[in-house]
């Protein structure tokens, strides 16, 4: 058990307003609180190995199938616009060049992510193997965030402005996906699961307690959800998490 000095110091530092989750659930004991925010801590980063790895799975799974639908797309002059239809059609970097309806989807991430991705490059060392290089496809995806894959995935929301387009890129796209996926044609548990994983991520990255989180289920979203894509990496990233373990090891009754 730490010394009654070293809590005072803890405390101090965390900041009560920090701690204050925690003592209220431990009736006010300063060296039960600390030892439930070290669990918390611990949950945090349990969940953060498995979120790391369901994040580059889901955005490898989409870029692969964005990447086909792209290269098919035709092009045609915009709506309004005075220029004949051009012909041709739009290549697989949809991140530099998106046809409709990506393009207004994916618009603000893009144009984000690109300067990201040269700011990157801009922040490597001399000696850097790739300091200078062109800005890649991979770049850029690179910094995409967890956020926009669950607003591609289709909505139920029929008022939602982006429901048609999303539905397009579902129909004709992301199904392919998630081509494990069963009993959900229309994408929406699919797209409610990356949206509940989108939230843990945002406090797992926060360092937000836990204590209100259902981490059975969550965690059941990733695998299920990585399962969608592949049950080989279901299975791999199930064998390596400790978050149900964790779990187990509460030091109060969730």
């Amino acid at each position: 058990m730490p010394k009654h000095a070293t809590i005072l110091a803890v405390n101090k530092h965390l900041h009560p307003v920090r701690l204050s989750t925690y003592t209220s659930r431990c009736g006010n004991d300063p060296y039960l609180a600390l030892e439930l925010y070290k669990w918390n801590l611990q949950l945090s980063a349990a969940f953060q190995q498995v979120l790391a790895v369901t994040e580059v799975a889901l955005r490898n799974a989409i870029d692969e199938q964005l990447r086909t639908w792209n290269a098919a797309q035709p092009r045609r002059s915009e709506p309004g616009s005075t220029h004949v239809q051009r012909g041709g059609t739009y290549g697989q970097d949809w991140l530099i060049d998106a046809a409709r309806p990506l393009n207004s989807l994916t618009r603000d991430s893009r144009k984000s992510a690109r300067k990201h991705a040269t700011e990157a490059d801009g922040s490597r060392d001399a000696a850097h193997p790739r300091k200078g290089a062109p800005v890649t496809h991979d770049d850029i995806l690179a910094q995409i965030t967890f956020g926009v894959w669950p607003k591609l995935l289709p909505t139920k929301d029929t008022t939602d402005a982006s429901f048609r387009g999303r539905q397009i890129l579902w129909q004709q796209a992301l199904c392919h996906a998630f081509p494990h996926n069963t009993n959900d044609p229309n994408g929406y548990i699919v797209a409610d699961r990356a949206s509940r994983l989108h939230a843990l991520r945002n406090r797992v990255s926060h360092m937000e307690p836990l204590l209100g989180v259902n981490i059975t289920a969550r965690h059941n979203d990733a695998l299920r959800l990585l399962a969608a894509i592949s049950p080989e990496v279901r299975d791999w990233c199930a064998g390596m998490s400790t978050v149900i373990e964790l779990r187990r090891k509460c030091p109060i009754e969730l």
